[in-house]
């Protein structure tokens, strides 16, 4: 079957319904890795920065060391992101202790003014949690043991602050059974028609087990203005759809600009992602006046 297109007027009723009732709603949007672009990824560093931007809640990549402690590194391997010698540069981090893991410097490679960044444990960042219940934070499980990462959230207290993030829906659905009442988000990458089967699949199950569903924005080629290859009128239809199932909608545009910020937020769009969170938060206030210069 066709994809089905949707009338204008009807995609006309659902981008003022979906405007008349967020107007003033406020932008979130998760910093990916902490930050990609603005302090080395996945350091203290990075989560610090981005808890210091309005809105923006980091993103931690989890793995565990060989003796059992869970980590903040988002490839299996040290070798981008640190200064890991040989032989550990080329080995999975999961072979690796973690006071050998400790000793490598995690931020010169990003910029100098990061020397001594080390890789934090999750511990350490729940720590700087405790008692800031406005400091959230996503966990992209990529290799840690539930009832270890359970364990630890319940002893820090931070169950009411943490997000859980996995490519698979219906691993986020399983993890409502360990984490009950918890807050689950998956994503849906690649081009529009890919996009499209994953969505309508989930839709299916009134996106069963899922809090939250991230969307790729990857932008059409070609100069001039930033515009998505997504069409808004299906945009406008899964905000609608998301939002009645209790669900949020998040969309990560690999470019941005106040107009295309501004034009998702008209679409009702309330969640994003971001490499560059300060960068996104001064689109987003520059989006925000925009629309108080049209009013």
């Amino acid at each position: 079957m066709g994809e089905r297109i949707m009338p204008c007027a009807m995609l006309l009723t659902l981008m003022l319904a979906v405007r008349a009732g967020s107007e003033e709603a406020a932008v979130h949007f998760q910093a990916h890795r902490g930050t990609v672009e603005e302090a080395p990824e996945n350091t203290m560093a990075a989560f610090r920065h981005a808890w210091s931007i309005e809105g923006a809640v980091p993103e931690a990549d989890l793995r565990t060391t060989k003796d059992g402690v869970i980590i903040c590194l988002h490839d299996a391997m040290p070798a981008r992101t640190t200064d890991a010698p040989e032989p550990y540069r080329s080995t999975d981090i999961s072979d690796i202790a973690f006071d050998v893991v400790r000793t490598w410097d995690a931020g010169s490679w990003f910029d100098a003014r990061f020397a001594g960044e080390r890789v934090p444990t999750l511990r350490e960042l729940f720590a700087f949690m405790q008692g800031k219940p406005e400091r959230q934070l996503y966990l992209d499980l990529k290799g840690v043991d539930l009832e270890a990462l359970k364990a630890l959230i319940e002893e820090c207290g931070v169950a009411e602050q943490v997000l859980f993030v996995h490519g698979s829906p219906v691993y986020c659905a399983r993890l409502l059974d360990m984490f009950p009442g918890a807050r689950t988000m998956t994503w849906l990458s690649g081009l529009p028609p890919q996009i499209k089967r994953g969505y309508h699949a989930l839709a299916k199950s009134a996106f069963k087990g899922l809090s939250q569903l991230q969307f790729h924005l990857h932008v059409r080629p070609g100069e001039g203005p930033v515009e998505y290859m997504l069409d808004e009128a299906f945009l406008a239809s899964a905000v609608a759809a998301t939002r009645a199932a209790g669900v949020e909608l998040m969309v990560r545009p690999f470019a941005f600009d106040a107009a295309s910020v501004r034009a998702l937020m008209d679409l009702g769009i309330h969640w994003y992602v971001a490499d560059a969170p300060a960068k996104f938060a001064a689109a987003v206030a520059e989006a925000r006046t925009r629309q108080t210069h049209s009013d």
